[in-house]
């Protein structure tokens, strides 16, 4: 029995890797999304691109445990351990979302350019809650989700001019 759990001890942990996942639902809605589970083995942190009406771009931090909805609060995300970027997400019940433009932009510039990822906010009842996760070793795969929803990476996207007959 002993020797059996050295064995085990002597294998190294795999790292999480970033996977890609497409879809399309049976309303015609296409999800592209670029995800890692966390060094806990629990947590997601996701990219991703929803097209039905219109695109939507969002980052997402998914927990085992609910984090409470309701209002909006802060989320900060720190690269390397540096500083944070904190925003307000929204936060619909296990998860937590931001889709601001600027955020995203930001968030991802940063993320591709990183080795580490953490998330740090709280949960419904105010207690700390925060993940770490690996950053994705290329931008390959957040620039192909950025771009489904007409984004470019490092680019805050401007909305388009209204319709001339709103005018």
């Amino acid at each position: 029995m002993i020797a059996l759990l050295l064995a085990q001890a002597a294998i190294p942990a795999v790292a999480p890797v970033w996977n890609l996942a497409d879809r399309t639902n049976a309303a015609g809605v296409r999800s592209i999304s670029a995800s890692v589970t966390g060094n806990d083995g629990l947590s997601r942190f996701v990219v991703k691109c929803d097209v039905g009406s219109e695109p939507i771009v969002s980052i997402q931090f998914i927990q085992p445990q609910p984090l409470g909805s309701g209002a909006d609060k802060p989320v900060a995300v720190r690269f390397d351990g540096g500083p944070a970027f904190t925003y307000n997400w929204q936060f619909p019940g296990t998860g937590t979302y931001v889709t601001d433009p600027e955020a995203i932009t930001r968030l991802t510039t940063f993320l591709v350019k990183s080795k580490t990822v953490r998330v740090e906010t709280t949960n419904g009842a105010n207690f700390a809650v925060q993940a770490n996760f690996v950053a994705p070793t290329s931008d390959a795969m957040i620039r192909q989700v950025l771009g489904v929803c007409g984004y470019t990476l490092g680019v805050v996207p401007t909305p388009p001019p209204p319709p001339k007959d709103a005018q």
